[in-house]
């Protein structure tokens, strides 16, 4: 791990910089944890990019964000084949750090989808971006549950009979990492 944050040269219009957080209270969050890309050097260099941050309390990203992204290491060796998806929560009027008004979001999600066959299984999370001691699993939602708060479709490319299934309850015996 080097620590190196910077700025995402492909991106061309415009983006956050180093004194966007300096002095701003804020921790620079990961989205791709950076101890998911130990595979590569490179890779996990490039999870440094400031593209690749958003500005999460420091009670929340190094408490129950760091137990949600272990948890999901963790599940992705339990499980052949995992997608993942991360991404946070703008509200209306929302604060802003540092000259280049970075966005601070209200809350941060990730969806699990285990697409081994012979079955499908799914699950979301939605945790406000703040400090918590509570388990992981009280931030657990169904796939449709989330995506009605947030009004994405994140598998319009599955069947309808399969999404139906994946989306609309979750089995914890599937995910064993999930305290």
């Amino acid at each position: 791990r080097t620590d190196d944050f910077r700025s995402d040269p492909a991106v061309h219009t415009g983006s956050a910089a180093l004194t966007d957080y300096k002095r701003s209270g804020f921790d620079r969050g990961h989205l791709a944890p950076a101890a998911s890309m130990a595979w590569s050097e490179t890779i996990m260099s490039e999870s440094f990019f400031l593209s690749n941050v958003s500005p999460q309390l420091p009670g929340f990203n190094q408490g129950i964000w760091r137990k949600l992204e272990e948890a999901v290491r963790k599940e992705s060796y339990q499980h052949e084949k995992l997608v993942s998806i991360t991404g946070h929560l703008l509200k209306p009027n929302f604060p802003t750090i540092g000259p280049n008004r970075v966005s601070v979001p209200k809350a941060y999600f990730k969806v699990l989808l285990d697409i081994t066959n012979p079955s499908i299984e799914g699950i979301a999370f939605l945790l406000e971006n703040k400090p918590s001691t509570n388990p992981l699993i009280t931030f657990a939602y169904t796939i449709d549950s989330l995506e009605s708060i947030i009004d994405i479709d994140f598998f319009a490319n599955l069947s309808d009979e399969v999404e139906d299934e994946v989306e609309q309850s979750f089995n914890l015996s599937n995910w064993q990492s999930i305290p």
